[in-house]
């Protein structure tokens, strides 16, 4: 996904929306509120035609938003205060696309993070670790809360820790026919497990994630995951720790969804060993 696209496209909307609106002197109220029209509607179409998948339009929404109204407050200082011809106001158009094209040209920064989460579950290191390492028939339900299942990331459906030649390797599946696996590179019984990540390239069928949020693909990658169990207070505590990768070139939003998203699904995840633990 490109910056051009994400701030240039609903900032020149805005602007071009208050200056096609200038023989009614519009206001303040105007300008931020009237570009938002035409940005749901090329919101719409991008979806119509495709383009964007929800997840992708649920997460750029909020700064489409912002920059339509910011281009329309622009718009409307440029109307009050500048002479246009349409002409000029025309090739204002392109701007999008030719910051586009220099765009593609441009090598991604990468950007890592890492999130930390805790929870204490009143059961025994035992029992915790057993279901790290066998979780199978997962519910919708059993993930509610989690943002990222709300905007349409597939739900875990089971994960299992096998053995093979090469060690100890979790299979994962999620809903959508999504499957990869983990390489567990530290075990630790009942105490600690560390583990990457190996997507092959059918893990994802199509449609199962937007191309822009594809895990493992050129802007989002998981890096690793471990869990640390600690008897605590009568059960255990349980720390997560994930590390990510963001590659955009406005990685000053995007990392921010990243931690979010990371951070929601490391808490919905704990969230569910701790009902699961307690039940057993």
């Amino acid at each position: 996904m490109l910056a051009s696209f994400v701030v240039l496209v609903p900032l020149v909307l805005g602007i071009y929306t208050v200056y096609a609106a200038r023989d009614d002197a519009p206001g303040y109220g105007y300008a931020v509120l009237a570009p938002w029209a035409p940005m749901f509607a090329f919101v719409g179409g991008t979806a119509l035609l495709l383009i964007e998948g929800t997840i992708c339009i649920a997460m750029a929404l909020p700064i489409f938003m912002i920059s339509a109204s910011l281009g329309g407050l622009i718009g409307l200082v440029l109307v009050r205060n500048v002479k246009f011809k349409s002409s000029s106001m025309n090739a204002l158009l392109m701007l999008p696309l030719l910051s586009g094209y220099a765009e593609t040209h441009i090598a991604l920064p990468q950007q890592t993070g890492q999130s930390t989460e805790t929870i204490h579950i009143a059961a025994k290191p035992e029992v915790v670790w057993g279901l790290i390492n066998r979780a199978v028939d997962i519910q919708p339900t059993e993930m509610s809360g989690g943002l990222a299942y709300m905007i349409g990331v597939p739900y875990p459906i089971e994960a299992v820790t096998q053995s093979n030649d090469a060690g100890r390797v979790r299979k994962l599946r999620w809903a959508k026919d999504v499957r990869f696996d983990e390489p567990i590179t530290a075990w630790e019984e009942n105490r600690y497990i560390k583990w990457t990540y190996d997507f092959k390239p059918d893990s994802f069928p199509a449609g199962a994630l937007d191309d822009h949020v594809l895990i493992g693909g050129r802007y989002f990658d998981l890096i690793d995951t471990s869990y640390r169990l600690q008897p605590e207070a009568g059960g255990t505590r349980l720390d997560i720790v994930v590390s990510y990768r963001v590659s955009t070139n406005f990685n000053w939003y995007a990392g921010w969804w990243g931690r979010v998203l990371v951070d929601d699904s490391a808490n919905a995840i704990l969230r569910f060993y701790k009902r699961r633990s307690e039940q057993a």
